[in-house]
């Protein structure tokens, strides 16, 4: 996994960490200079009981009441429309083409939140009930949309009493379909404000009353750590009772304060805060803001004092922002299987390895490491099949052919943090797998392994985190297998992933932070490693698991980019020296919402084969995934079929 950790603030109300609060507040925000701002009613005023608004578009808005329902209102007709009725509170919204919108507001009368549709048909609003999501036995804070370009979904984040956030795929706008698949939970705040998403930066604010407001990345696939952005006082500059939040489309975040009826617009690119006071015996719970053409934007708030929205004219242009685009040049792709996961959360699951069954190969097996506990068997419909508690197993690598002299002629290696030695396994005549015997190092913290095998016999490499490799030569006798160290060389840093291509006798190997490395495999190709390959904009470390595809026309090296969620292919063409490798393509994979099986992030181990298997006619990619959802459960795998593979390749 990742080593960098970022630390999340936790602050309880009974102990404020006043310190780190403080350190936190000095990036976060160059104020403005206030500005007063005049504001008339909005809409129906009596008995609104309203919490906040949404626009739709120019010319409409949504308003939740508490005891009017949702209600649509021209602004400039001021011609009101109830379509729902009900008590309403929080409300959310994100288009999903010219005249359809996804809403989401909660249901104080059932205490979940409501999804609706809402569609506008020749000058008619109609909405149309979606979906319900209920909190376990709890009830809901706030609610907010996340429309994300990259998964073609629209999900919901619900912060709830119990100070857990979840988070539910809503939509497929993919296939323009409905649904309600539970993606993650994970821990918010104590009691939550307000809460918005930015689809520039992919981040969910979570305001906090009377202390400030969070960020988190909205991304599923990744960790759930809560960073101050800004802060009331003593701990920062804003005042407390911080209100609801909303984002525009330039994505500068829009929030009130309670306490001294402000306006405010944080723009996270610069870290600057706008403010304006809002004249009057107000009390501002929420606004929604909409940019007009004349250099300003219109702004619609709730004013608890009155009971009643009110509108106003705030003086500032869109933020110009510059394109944030992640995954630019990479193929989003779909995992067609997922394994079991394994037993328990935490950084578990690992690296994998494939057996291939080659009389019956629909009972070839999928090995995975689990390096709390040993080594995992799974079928290739991912059903785990058999476990074997060995030793916390971090890498795992196989060989098959006929020197190795036992029943399926099978060598499987991993290595063993728990005795850092080299755990030797091999497969029984019933694709049962037996474990062998280990075979001990002088390394003081095994990590990474692969295997190499060619005439001159079955060998393993493995390495520590200080960066030096070892290549054992593996030895059958009496049915034990011992290893010879026969080479040792070194990396500058720490590696971990490694792939031999027999054929070839090459050896590729993993710099954690810097690269990828190439040297001979055989024990007389001495102890100059090559550097072939720096990280760079494609390859973001970590740089992590590596496999070859090979088949007899072309080679490709599969490699980890563990620091941006993703997967570069290179071409392995030949040379006099060394081996080159030609970027060949960049993929990710993404929800996979008709069979339920969420994307990959954080990638330790993978492999590969072209090996044919029952519906993979080209063979398979097999990776570890840091975070499983859809919904949450602890670490597995995700099979890929190689034919989607190709779809990177440029």
């Amino acid at each position: 996994m990742t080593k960098t950790l970022n630390k999340s603030l936790s602050i309880l109300a009974s102990g404020l960490l006043l310190s780190t609060l403080s350190a936190c507040n000095t990036h976060a925000t160059n104020s403005s200079a206030i500005t007063s701002l005049a504001s008339n009613a909005f809409g129906p005023t009596a008995n609104m009981q309203g919490s906040q608004a949404a626009w739709i578009n120019n010319n409409d808005v949504l308003l939740a009441s508490e005891s009017k329902g949702l209600i649509m209102l021209n602004k400039q007709t001021q011609q009101a429309t109830v379509l729902a009725s009900g008590n309403y509170e929080a409300l959310a919204s994100t288009p999903i083409n010219n005249t359809t919108w996804l809403i989401a507001t909660i249901d104080n009368n059932q205490d979940n939140v409501v999804i609706f549709q809402l569609d506008k048909n020749t000058n008619q609003w109609q909405l149309t009930e979606l979906t319900r999501i209920n909190s376990p036995k709890s009830q809901p804070d706030t609610v907010c949309l996340f429309n994300n370009k990259t998964t073609q979904t629209v999900s919901a984040f619900i912060p709830d009493a119990r100070g857990l956030i979840t988070e539910t795929i809503i939509y497929d706008t993919a296939n323009n379909k409905k649904t309600n698949a539970p993606l993650r939970e994970f821990t918010g705040i104590s009691e939550s404000a307000g809460c918005a998403v930015s689809p520039q930066t992919n981040t969910l604010y979570i305001s906090e009353s009377d202390i400030g407001i969070w960020a988190i990345n909205a991304n599923a696939e990744s960790k759930a750590d809560k960073k101050p952005v800004l802060l009331s006082a003593p701990f920062g500059t804003l005042s407390t009772e911080i209100g609801a939040l909303s984002i525009t489309n330039d994505g500068v975040l829009w929030f009130t304060s309670t306490q001294n009826n402000q306006l405010h617009a944080y723009t996270p690119d610069t870290k600057k805060l706008a403010n304006w006071q809002l004249s009057g015996d107000l009390s501002l719970e929420s606004a929604a803001i909409n940019y007009t053409q004349n250099n300003s934007a219109s702004a619609i708030l709730y004013d608890d004092q009155t009971g009643h929205y009110i509108q106003s004219t705030v003086p500032v242009s869109p933020f110009k922002q510059q394109t944030l685009n992640q995954y630019n040049n990479t193929t989003h792709l779909l995992a067609n299987v997922q394994t079991t996961p394994v037993r328990a959360f935490g950084d578990a699951a690992d690296d994998p390895a494939i057996w291939i069954n080659s009389k019956e190969p629909a009972k070839s097996l999928i090995l995975g490491t689990d390096k709390r506990r040993g080594l995992m068997v799974y079928n290739l419909d991912g059903d785990l099949e058999q476990s074997l508690e060995v030793g916390r197993l971090n890498n795992v690598d196989i060989r098959q052919n006929s020197t190795i002299n036992n029943a399926m002629h099978t060598f499987i290696a991993a290595s063993n943090r728990t005795y850092n030695s080299i755990s030797i396994l091999t497969v029984g005549q019933n694709n049962q797998l037996k474990y062998l015997n280990d075979i001990s190092t002088n390394l003081t913290e095994i990590y990474g392994l692969c295997m190499y095998s060619s005439a001159t016999g079955n060998y393993v490499f493995v390495n520590d985190k200080s960066g030096l490799y070892q290549q054992y030569k593996l030895i059958e006798k009496n049915h034990k297998v011992t290893g010879k160290l026969v080479r040792e060389f070194s990396l500058p840093s720490q590696p971990e992933g490694c792939s031999a291509d027999d054929q070839h006798a090459q050896l590729f190997a993993g710099e954690e932070d810097a690269g990828i490395w190439f040297i001979g495999a055989e024990p007389s190709d001495g102890s100059n490693a090559v550097k072939i390959q720096n990280t760079d904009e494609h390859l973001v470390d970590d740089v992590e698991g590596m496999e070859i595809y090979q088949t007899n026309s072309v080679r490709f090296l599969v490699v980890s980019s563990q620091g941006d969620n993703s997967y570069v292919l290179y071409k392995i063409t030949n040379s006099s020296d060394a081996p080159s490798l030609t970027f060949a393509g960049k993929f990710n994979i993404v929800n996979n919402l008709s069979s339920g099986i969420d994307g990959t992030s954080e990638t330790d181990g993978l492999t590969v084969t072209a090996t044919p298997l029952p519906g993979y006619p080209e063979g398979i990619l097999v990776v570890q995934d840091g975070y499983n959802r859809l919904p949450q459960q602890p670490q597995n795998f995700k099979i890929v079929d190689w034919r989607r593979v190709k779809k990177a390749l440029k």
